[in-house]
């Protein structure tokens, strides 16, 4: 089950979430193009889909990316479950349990038994670094997610297209928020 810290694991499935005036995470996904998944220590490989098969995402529309962030992880986690992986007592990365409802997923190169080790270069252990990556990913360029699967390293790699909006206003009684 996904944890507190698992947070920021979320924003590695952005590209699973469709838009809509305010984010709906049941609807469909907007339509996929081709993607290429890499191995970290290797050359790309693009991913040919086989016939029948979901034909990966490799772009993300800003406004899309932007109402996922906006919407909070919360909202987002409740299509993830996780569980902590560690090695020799060390943690190694969110381990993915389940991807619900599958369907939401389809495109996405990630699947029950990837452990999920960084995104964005960012670590997503610690609650707050989680967090911190989550909220990055609104102004980012692109969406990188590394993992691991069967202990070989790779990465998945989602442009995000368009230019950031300004940042939301801080809510009064917050941390930089406007006062009276």
């Amino acid at each position: 089950m996904a944890s507190v810290s698992s947070l920021g694991f979320a924003v590695l499935s952005l590209a699973a979430c469709a838009s809509s005036p305010y984010p709906s995470i049941d609807e469909p996904m907007p339509p996929p193009e081709p993607h290429t998944v890499s191995p970290l220590a290797g050359a790309a490989a693009t991913a040919a889909p086989a016939p029948g098969t979901a034909i990966a995402i490799t772009r993300l529309a800003r406004a899309d990316v932007e109402r996922v962030v906006d919407a909070g992880l919360g909202r987002f986690l409740s299509h993830v479950a996780l569980e902590p992986r560690l090695s020799a007592g060390k943690f190694t990365g969110w381990s993915i349990v389940a991807l619900q409802p599958p369907e939401l997923w389809q495109g996405i190169d990630l699947q029950a038994g990837d452990i999920v080790t960084r995104v964005n270069g960012l670590p997503i252990e610690r609650e707050v670094e989680a967090f911190d990556a989550f909220q990055a990913v609104r102004q980012a360029p692109v969406l990188e997610v590394t993992y691991l699967r069967q202990n070989q390293p790779r990465t998945l790699r989602f442009t995000i297209v368009g230019t950031p909006s300004p940042s939301l206003p801080k809510a009064p009684g917050a941390p930089g928020g406007r006062t009276g």
